[in-house]
Protein backbone atom coordinates (compact mmCIF):
# COMPACT_ATOMS: atom_id res chain seq x y z
CA UNK A 1 0.00 0.00 0.00
CA UNK A 2 2.50 2.56 0.46
CA UNK A 3 5.65 1.54 -2.15
CA UNK A 4 6.79 -1.18 -4.15
CA UNK A 5 9.68 -2.90 -6.18
CA UNK A 6 9.33 -2.43 -9.81
CA UNK A 7 11.92 -4.61 -11.96
CA UNK A 8 13.04 -2.21 -14.63
CA UNK A 9 13.51 -3.68 -18.25
CA UNK A 10 16.53 -2.55 -20.27
CA UNK A 11 16.20 -0.16 -22.48
CA UNK A 12 13.16 1.87 -20.82
CA UNK A 13 13.65 5.29 -19.27
CA UNK A 14 12.42 5.91 -15.63
CA UNK A 15 11.07 9.16 -16.29
CA UNK A 16 11.36 11.65 -19.51
CA UNK A 17 11.27 15.49 -19.33
CA UNK A 18 8.86 17.08 -22.38
CA UNK A 19 10.41 17.10 -26.21
CA UNK A 20 12.70 14.30 -25.20
CA UNK A 21 10.76 11.75 -27.37
CA UNK A 22 10.10 9.33 -25.38
CA UNK A 23 6.33 9.70 -24.99
CA UNK A 24 4.64 6.37 -23.08
CA UNK A 25 7.42 4.74 -23.08
CA UNK A 26 8.78 4.98 -19.57
CA UNK A 27 8.29 3.88 -16.75
CA UNK A 28 6.53 6.45 -14.60
CA UNK A 29 4.08 6.41 -17.92
CA UNK A 30 3.14 2.32 -17.12
CA UNK A 31 3.39 2.77 -13.31
CA UNK A 32 -0.90 3.26 -12.73
CA UNK A 33 -1.62 0.40 -15.09
CA UNK A 34 0.91 -1.98 -13.19
CA UNK A 35 0.53 -1.35 -9.86
CA UNK A 36 -1.94 -2.44 -7.26
CA UNK A 37 -3.82 1.12 -6.00
CA UNK A 38 -2.73 1.19 -2.36
CA UNK A 39 -6.52 0.43 -0.09
CA UNK A 40 -8.76 2.90 0.66
CA UNK A 41 -7.63 4.84 3.84
CA UNK A 42 -4.71 4.90 3.50
CA UNK A 43 -2.82 8.60 4.30
CA UNK A 44 -1.56 10.80 1.49
CA UNK A 45 -1.94 8.79 -1.79
CA UNK A 46 0.13 9.58 -4.42
CA UNK A 47 -2.59 10.15 -8.08
CA UNK A 48 0.66 8.94 -9.94
CA UNK A 49 3.03 6.00 -8.33
CA UNK A 50 6.85 7.78 -8.55
CA UNK A 51 9.97 6.36 -8.50
CA UNK A 52 12.59 7.90 -5.82
CA UNK A 53 15.36 6.94 -7.65
CA UNK A 54 16.39 6.11 -11.37
CA UNK A 55 18.74 3.35 -13.06
CA UNK A 56 20.47 4.21 -16.89
CA UNK A 57 18.26 3.24 -19.65
CA UNK A 58 20.50 0.19 -20.63
CA UNK A 59 20.57 -1.15 -16.78
CA UNK A 60 17.79 -3.61 -15.81
CA UNK A 61 16.96 -4.02 -12.29
CA UNK A 62 15.22 -2.90 -9.10
CA UNK A 63 13.64 0.24 -8.85
CA UNK A 64 11.61 1.83 -5.81
CA UNK A 65 8.42 3.17 -6.24
CA UNK A 66 6.17 5.33 -3.91
CA UNK A 67 2.75 5.86 -3.72
CA UNK A 68 2.33 7.98 -0.67
CA UNK A 69 3.85 11.28 0.06
CA UNK A 70 5.15 10.04 3.69
CA UNK A 71 6.90 6.78 1.40
CA UNK A 72 7.89 9.39 -1.04
CA UNK A 73 9.53 11.51 1.58
CA UNK A 74 10.97 8.75 4.12
CA UNK A 75 12.41 6.64 1.05
CA UNK A 76 14.36 9.99 -0.59
CA UNK A 77 15.40 10.35 2.82
CA UNK A 78 16.90 7.36 3.05
CA UNK A 79 18.81 7.53 -0.28
CA UNK A 80 20.04 10.80 0.85
CA UNK A 81 21.46 9.55 4.06
CA UNK A 82 22.63 6.38 2.23
CA UNK A 83 20.82 4.18 3.99
CA UNK A 84 19.72 2.56 1.08
CA UNK A 85 21.81 0.14 0.01
CA UNK A 86 22.19 -1.49 -3.94
CA UNK A 87 23.61 -4.58 -5.16
CA UNK A 88 24.73 -4.99 -8.83
CA UNK A 89 25.48 -7.67 -10.83
CA UNK A 90 27.98 -6.66 -14.32
CA UNK A 91 29.61 -8.98 -16.86
CA UNK A 92 33.07 -7.04 -17.60
CA UNK A 93 34.78 -7.25 -20.27
CA UNK A 94 38.79 -9.02 -19.21
CA UNK A 95 39.86 -10.34 -15.96
CA UNK A 96 39.83 -7.36 -13.25
CA UNK A 97 43.00 -7.11 -11.11
CA UNK A 98 43.03 -7.53 -7.54
CA UNK A 99 45.55 -6.20 -5.40
CA UNK A 100 46.37 -6.59 -1.58
CA UNK A 101 46.68 -2.86 -1.03
CA UNK A 102 42.77 -2.93 -2.54
CA UNK A 103 41.66 -5.65 -0.89
CA UNK A 104 38.97 -5.50 2.77
CA UNK A 105 36.78 -7.86 4.55
CA UNK A 106 33.26 -8.66 4.76
CA UNK A 107 33.56 -6.69 8.34
CA UNK A 108 35.32 -3.79 6.78
CA UNK A 109 32.72 -3.63 4.10
CA UNK A 110 30.11 -3.73 6.44
CA UNK A 111 31.78 -0.96 8.28
CA UNK A 112 31.92 1.19 5.16
CA UNK A 113 28.44 1.01 4.79
CA UNK A 114 27.48 -1.19 1.91
CA UNK A 115 25.17 -4.38 2.16
CA UNK A 116 27.52 -7.32 2.93
CA UNK A 117 27.56 -9.78 5.76
CA UNK A 118 30.25 -8.67 8.44
CA UNK A 119 30.64 -12.53 9.24
CA UNK A 120 31.16 -12.81 5.14
CA UNK A 121 34.82 -15.10 4.81
CA UNK A 122 35.43 -13.28 1.10
CA UNK A 123 37.74 -11.10 0.35
CA UNK A 124 36.28 -7.63 -1.58
CA UNK A 125 38.15 -5.50 -3.48
CA UNK A 126 37.51 -1.51 -2.47
CA UNK A 127 37.33 1.20 -5.08
CA UNK A 128 37.96 4.49 -3.92
CA UNK A 129 38.32 7.02 -7.32
CA UNK A 130 36.89 10.38 -7.39
CA UNK A 131 34.17 11.44 -10.42
CA UNK A 132 33.43 14.61 -11.05
CA UNK A 133 35.62 15.76 -8.50
CA UNK A 134 33.32 14.26 -5.97
CA UNK A 135 34.08 11.29 -3.82
CA UNK A 136 33.20 7.93 -5.07
CA UNK A 137 33.36 4.19 -3.75
CA UNK A 138 32.73 0.93 -4.85
CA UNK A 139 33.24 -2.76 -3.39
CA UNK A 140 33.16 -5.51 -5.75
CA UNK A 141 34.24 -9.18 -5.98
CA UNK A 142 34.36 -11.58 -8.51
CA UNK A 143 31.97 -14.47 -8.52
CA UNK A 144 32.83 -16.71 -12.17
CA UNK A 145 35.32 -16.34 -14.68
CA UNK A 146 33.95 -17.47 -18.35
CA UNK A 147 35.93 -18.05 -21.26
CA UNK A 148 35.17 -15.81 -24.03
CA UNK A 149 37.17 -15.31 -27.67
CA UNK A 150 35.89 -12.20 -28.11
CA UNK A 151 36.92 -10.75 -24.64
CA UNK A 152 39.83 -9.30 -23.19
CA UNK A 153 42.64 -12.12 -21.77
CA UNK A 154 39.78 -14.17 -23.44
CA UNK A 155 37.59 -14.05 -20.30
CA UNK A 156 34.21 -12.66 -19.53
CA UNK A 157 34.46 -12.02 -15.48
CA UNK A 158 30.84 -11.87 -14.02
CA UNK A 159 31.30 -9.37 -10.84
CA UNK A 160 29.17 -7.93 -7.90
CA UNK A 161 29.08 -4.47 -7.41
CA UNK A 162 28.36 -2.33 -4.19
CA UNK A 163 28.34 1.24 -4.67
CA UNK A 164 28.45 3.45 -1.20
CA UNK A 165 27.98 6.67 -3.66
CA UNK A 166 25.86 7.30 -6.42
CA UNK A 167 27.91 9.10 -8.72
CA UNK A 168 27.00 9.29 -12.75
CA UNK A 169 27.62 6.03 -14.25
CA UNK A 170 29.76 5.13 -11.20
CA UNK A 171 29.76 1.29 -11.89
CA UNK A 172 30.61 1.96 -15.71
CA UNK A 173 33.14 4.43 -15.19
CA UNK A 174 34.95 3.15 -12.28
CA UNK A 175 35.09 -0.78 -13.95
CA UNK A 176 35.86 0.94 -17.23
CA UNK A 177 38.74 3.58 -15.80
CA UNK A 178 40.09 1.81 -12.32
CA UNK A 179 39.76 -1.57 -13.55
CA UNK A 180 40.72 -1.33 -17.44
CA UNK A 181 37.74 -4.01 -17.22
CA UNK A 182 34.38 -2.04 -19.07
CA UNK A 183 31.16 -3.63 -18.79
CA UNK A 184 30.21 -5.67 -21.91
CA UNK A 185 28.44 -3.52 -23.71
CA UNK A 186 28.93 -0.03 -22.58
CA UNK A 187 29.59 2.03 -25.63
CA UNK A 188 30.19 4.65 -24.12
CA UNK A 189 33.20 3.13 -22.01
CA UNK A 190 34.73 0.33 -23.40
CA UNK A 191 37.10 2.43 -25.65
CA UNK A 192 35.89 1.37 -28.92
CA UNK A 193 38.41 -1.29 -30.83
CA UNK A 194 37.53 -4.97 -30.32
CA UNK A 195 35.32 -4.33 -27.33
CA UNK A 196 33.02 -3.19 -30.13
CA UNK A 197 32.42 -6.68 -31.38
CA UNK A 198 30.70 -7.70 -27.88
CA UNK A 199 28.11 -4.90 -28.52
CA UNK A 200 24.80 -5.21 -29.84
CA UNK A 201 22.62 -7.57 -27.13
CA UNK A 202 22.60 -4.26 -24.56
CA UNK A 203 24.61 -3.24 -21.61
CA UNK A 204 25.47 -5.88 -18.80
CA UNK A 205 24.34 -4.37 -15.84
CA UNK A 206 21.78 -5.19 -13.89
CA UNK A 207 20.40 -4.13 -10.46
CA UNK A 208 19.63 -7.38 -8.22
CA UNK A 209 19.21 -6.54 -4.95
CA UNK A 210 18.20 -3.39 -2.67
CA UNK A 211 18.18 -3.06 1.06
CA UNK A 212 16.19 -0.43 2.44
CA UNK A 213 13.91 0.39 5.95
CA UNK A 214 10.23 0.26 4.91
CA UNK A 215 9.31 3.59 5.06
CA UNK A 216 5.35 3.06 7.28
CA UNK A 217 6.53 0.52 9.32
CA UNK A 218 9.03 1.69 10.75
CA UNK A 219 7.26 4.81 12.10
CA UNK A 220 5.00 4.78 14.92
CA UNK A 221 1.85 4.90 13.74
CA UNK A 222 3.27 1.65 11.06
CA UNK A 223 4.89 -0.17 13.86
CA UNK A 224 1.58 -0.12 15.99
CA UNK A 225 -0.28 -1.58 13.36
CA UNK A 226 2.11 -3.95 12.43
CA UNK A 227 2.02 -5.06 15.87
CA UNK A 228 -1.17 -6.26 15.20
CA UNK A 229 -1.19 -7.95 11.76
CA UNK A 230 -1.19 -11.87 11.56
CA UNK A 231 2.09 -13.68 10.47
CA UNK A 232 0.85 -14.50 7.26
CA UNK A 233 -0.31 -10.90 6.58
CA UNK A 234 3.32 -9.76 7.21
CA UNK A 235 4.93 -11.60 4.73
Amino acid sequence: DHFAIVNKPAGVVVYSPRKQGHGMMTVRAALPFVLRPPKRGTLAIIRRPVSVHRLDKPTSGLLLIAKTKPAMVSLSRQFAERRVKKTYTALINGIPSETAETSISGEDASVLGVDVDPDDQDKWQLIDHSLDEKSAVTVWKPLEYVKSLKAADSTVTLVELKPKTGRYHQLRRHMAWVKDCPIIGDSTYDGGGEAMSLRGRGLFLCSNKITLEHPYYNSVEGRAEWECLLDDEKW
